[in-house]
């Protein structure tokens, strides 16, 4: 009974020394999980609640970005395609052609419009029938519930199987010999603009955000600007999200196709490609690898779900795409021996109220990551440290030999990710706030991170930490 008792008095000992061997820089022991280990092998240098199960925020971008690597492999690439069953007479579609989305992540403006090109190429001017957009790639799109504030907010668009330019039409604001004025691009028919505005002259020397001196209001698919554009402001542009995502990607394809001198489709509408359908133009996208760089350094959650339902597509074990999504986290993680007990899945971007991970099984994941054949991969796709995407402006004195994945939520603040010092060892560094004062402690916790990696590496100086106040960034 002695033995028992002095196990239990001494593993509680050690408990607390290792929590009061760590500065929090005024966090509560409970607000924050913390792991790290060296990648190279060796005993960990920190945990704090490290198995507890805390919501990531985006840092669970890291977890999907690995079965990504592993699963698709770096090269992988979605093909989108135009195809129909109908004739064509004197360049004249005679039926329906049908927009086989493929949820390319990266799919644009320009992506779509080297595809309507192939189209004439192929010497086609005029679609007789309908455009039917086959959504079949996604049996559905899962869920990032509770964000009903955000509506309309970029990071909140939802991933679709026809997703186009991130669903985001650009407001193109001139200020020129020809007069003060805005365009829609691409010119939606859906979408009614309405602006007044006047010119500001040279009330401004440069234009850095033009919603600091115009006024955009948007109801529907209605958007209204008013305000005085000055000078300086020629060439600016604003993004604004209109129209559902089907509604978006048939008026981005009418527009475009007009703008190639192409004609039709009459309508669009839902449908599937029948047999025999032949492709007639097709586009490849950009590798996979290029896509995580958006999703990470940038902390893009569209995309990072698309990516999550591209692995429910491929892994297709029960055709529910959400589903089989999990299911290839899940196994994955089993494959390489790594618990996922503490694991909560909802859409694997982080952008959930939801989903769950344990500092230890994040950290785990970034240490398998670093010891596998894609570690250079996923490493390249991270924010460096004072230089690039959401760490621009945090850990100036630190410099790029930090790179880390951040996340914010309501009562989130995170960042994982590696250290390597100058002799080439690297640290793994988990570091998770869950607390309702989580947004304000964004110093101390990147004071945490700069303690761990003095720890490992003593030529780092004390003010490692130093952060410029950020702005407001995507979860």
């Amino acid at each position: 009974m002695k033995s028992v008792v002095a196990c239990i008095a001494g593993c509680l000992s050690a408990v607390s020394l290792s929590a009061m061997a760590l500065d929090l820089h005024g966090l509560r022991a409970d607000e924050v999980a913390i792991w790290a280990a060296p990648v190279e092998g060796g005993a960990e240098l920190a945990s704090l609640r490290a198995d507890a199960a805390v919501n990531p925020a985006s840092t669970m971008k890291l977890i999907t970005s690995w079965v990504a690597l592993n699963r698709l492999k770096p090269g992988y690439r979605w093909t989108t395609r135009l195809v129909s069953a109908a004739a064509v007479e004197n360049g004249v579609l005679k039926g329906d052609l049908v927009w086989v989305g493929a949820g390319d992540p990266r799919f644009g403006m320009a992506d779509l419009q080297t595809l309507l090109h192939s189209l004439r190429l192929r010497g086609i001017r005029q679609i007789e029938g309908r455009l039917l957009l086959d959504k079949s790639a996604f049996s559905s799109i899962g869920t990032a519930d509770n964000f009903g504030g955000d509506e309309g907010k970029s990071f909140t668009v939802e991933p679709d199987t026809h997703l186009t330019g991130l669903k985001v039409a650009w407001l193109r604001f001139f200020n020129d010999g020809n007069g003060v004025r805005v365009a829609l691009d691409p010119p939606l028919a859906g979408v009614r603009l309405q602006a007044s505005l006047g010119n500001g002259g040279d009330t401004a020397s440069t234009c850095p955000d033009v919603r600091q001196w115009v006024h955009i209001r948007q109801q529907g698919s209605q958007i209204e600007v008013s305000g005085k554009l000055p000078a300086a402001c020629d060439g600016s542009q604003a993004y604004v999200n209109v129209l559902d995502q089907n509604d978006f990607a048939a008026q981005s394809f009418a527009a475009l196709w007009s703008e190639l001198g192409g004609s039709g489709p009459q309508g669009m509408a839902l449908g599937r490609a029948p047999a025999g359908a032949r492709t007639l133009a097709q586009f490849q996208s950009e590798p996979l690898s290029v896509a995580l760089n958006d999703i990470n350094k940038y902390s893009n959650n569209t995309m990072a779900r698309t990516v999550y339902l591209t692995l429910g597509r491929e892994d297709g074990s029960s055709g529910d795409t959400p589903a089989d999504a999990q299911h290839a986290v899940r196994r994955l993680l089993a494959e390489q021996h790594i618990s996922d007990e503490a694991l909560v899945l909802e859409n694997g971007c982080g952008l959930s109220r939801r989903e769950r991970v344990s500092a230890r099984l994040l950290g785990q994941v970034l240490l398998n990551a670093a010891r596998g054949p894609y570690g250079n991969e996923l490493l390249a796709t991270l924010p460096l440290a004072s230089e690039d995407g959401t760490l621009k402006r945090r850990f100036a004195a630190t410099g790029p030999r930090l790179r880390m994945k951040t996340g914010t939520l309501k009562d989130v603040k995170a960042l994982a990710g590696y250290w390597q010092a100058a002799d080439g060892r690297r640290l793994a560094i988990v570091a998770i706030v869950n607390s309702p004062r989580a947004l304000a402690m964004g110093p101390a916790l990147d004071g945490i991170v700069a303690d761990l990696i003095r720890r490992f590496d003593r030529s780092v100086p004390d003010n490692s930490a130093n952060t410029v106040p950020d702005a407001i960034m995507q979860p």
